[in-house]
């Protein structure tokens, strides 16, 4: 499966908390994963998809913003 999580940075080239919450997540559970940063063309078109929150996390079959571990858990199957 592919999975992308788009992170973004602030001013001083800090990661989101959420961001790295999310990739540790995945980390954890052994789950591949893409990280890259959102561009600002990517921003705007998520924003108008309703995904107001960083990090953006796109697999191949749904999309869902901010840190979410029940996701993650679906992802590594370990949710019932």
């Amino acid at each position: 499966m592919s999975i992308t999580v788009y992170t973004i940075t602030d001013e001083a080239g800090r990661e989101c908390s959420k961001c790295i919450a999310t990739k540790k997540a995945m980390d954890r559970r052994g789950i591949t994963y893409q990280a890259r940063e959102m561009t600002e063309a990517e921003r705007e078109a998520f924003k108008k998809a309703g995904h107001l929150a960083a990090p953006i996390v796109v697999t191949e079959t749904e999309s869902w913003a901010g840190f979410r571990p029940d996701k993650i858990l679906t992802l590594s199957g370990e949710a019932a």
